[in-house]
């Protein structure tokens, strides 16, 4: 941490209390997957616990620019598309008026504009998003879509319902990018703002493209200050795991709300202290042989905090008939498995226990690590 960022105003409050939290290796992983050479180097602020990470390469700009590999493809996979699915009933459970026009800022490959299509079937669906890859991948003659972001929205984007999920924790400036959605939301229409919750440590903190990590209380005072009346803030469905939700309509003008006061600060050093011993503990219940079921986020994060033990694994598996690589390694049936590997279950931590007992019904050595994340909200 530099002299400058030791100064750096906390963006919620406006302290320069900041307390490094323990790094849990010298790598990190960003949203789509990819290892990152540099630490996650997170701190918290003394005065409202808000954490957040200073800029390296992975929370740089450039990052979403080029290359960006979460939503550079075309819309459809069955998992996305239930995952999308599931945001998008939460989204329209949450608002009372149908809209005539969406704008959805962040909007990948269009996948989550193409759900809330179900719920709103007669709205003009717009989107942006600051990866070119993305935006080419899910546009179409139902979808407008552009490159770009909050900060530059055009004059006809303003909309009667602006959604906004899982982008304000990657921005460097939360105050303005709220500003941004602000402009872009219609005098009488309304603004919904999906973010994990920062609250509760989760594998949010693992992201190092994840700037900030917001309690709730945070989110409210951020959108007050920017011209938004919060109406409520809701916590996601529980297959959805730990993210909330804001509800707002634009405001008369914008309102100072006093700083939360908050803890957490010990249960986030706590749970990254878990991550960074993760390595050694599988290493004592794993083999040389080693196969990961799972080949996505879980799996990703094993790559890149627990590498010795990764070292080990000589290829992923799922359900059915997959095939492709993850990374280095290539996806094969389960069937094709040998009753003799070691199973790693690369899944979230909420979903092992659910996984584990499926798999030793054919494989005697199955490995599990939700217990070893002390501090994790619910396994996740």
């Amino acid at each position: 941490m530099t002299a400058a960022s030791r100064s750096t105003p906390c963006a919620v409050c406006g302290a320069a209390a900041w307390t490094p939290l323990p790094d849990p290796g010298p790598q990190s992983m960003a949203s789509d997957w990819r290892v990152v050479a540099e630490p996650l180097a997170r701190h918290a602020c003394g005065v409202c616990a808000l954490a957040r990470r200073w800029p390296g390469a992975a929370s740089s700009d450039a990052l979403y620019r080029s290359g960006y590999e979460l939503y550079a493809h075309a819309p459809g996979e069955a998992r996305e598309r239930a995952r999308q699915q599931q945001y998008a009933a939460w989204i329209a459970g949450a608002l009372p008026a149908q809209p005539a026009q969406l704008l959805d800022v962040g909007c990948g490959n269009g996948s989550l504009l193409r759900a809330l299509r179900e719920h709103w079937p007669a709205a003009r669906l717009l989107g942006c998003d600051p990866s070119a890859e993305s935006v080419a991948h899910g546009a179409g003659v139902d979808l407008r879509l552009w490159q770009g972001t909050a900060a530059d929205l055009p004059a006809d984007a303003v909309s009667d319902l602006v959604v906004s999920v899982n982008v304000i924790e990657h921005t460097h400036e939360p105050l303005a990018f709220l500003e941004g959605l602000r402009r872009a939301t219609a005098r009488d229409g309304w603004l919904a703002v999906v973010c994990p919750d920062g609250g509760r440590p989760n594998l949010e903190l693992l992201f190092a493209d994840h700037v900030f990590s917001f309690a709730p209380q945070h989110l409210r005072a951020l959108a007050a200050r920017a011209g938004l009346d919060v109406v409520r803030v809701s916590p996601a469905p529980g297959d959805l795991g730990p993210f909330q939700m804001i509800v707002a309509r634009p405001a008369a003008s914008a309102t100072h709300v006093a700083a939360p006061r908050l803890e957490g600060t010990a249960a986030r050093a706590a749970y990254l202290s878990a991550w960074a011993s993760l390595d050694e503990r599988l290493l004592e219940r794993t083999s040389e042989d080693v196969v990961c079921f799972g080949a996505g986020e879980a799996a990703g994060l094993l790559r890149a905090y627990a590498p010795r033990t990764w070292s080990r694994v000589h290829a992923c598996t799922v359900d059915g008939q997959p095939s492709g690589r993850f990374g280095a390694l290539p996806i094969v049936p389960l069937d094709a498995v040998d009753g003799g590997a070691t199973m790693l279950v690369g899944v979230r931590p909420f979903d092992q226990p659910r996984v584990a007992e499926r798999l030793r019904a054919r494989f005697p050595r199955v490995v599990t690590w939700y217990d070893l994340l002390d501090g994790g909200e619910g396994g996740w």
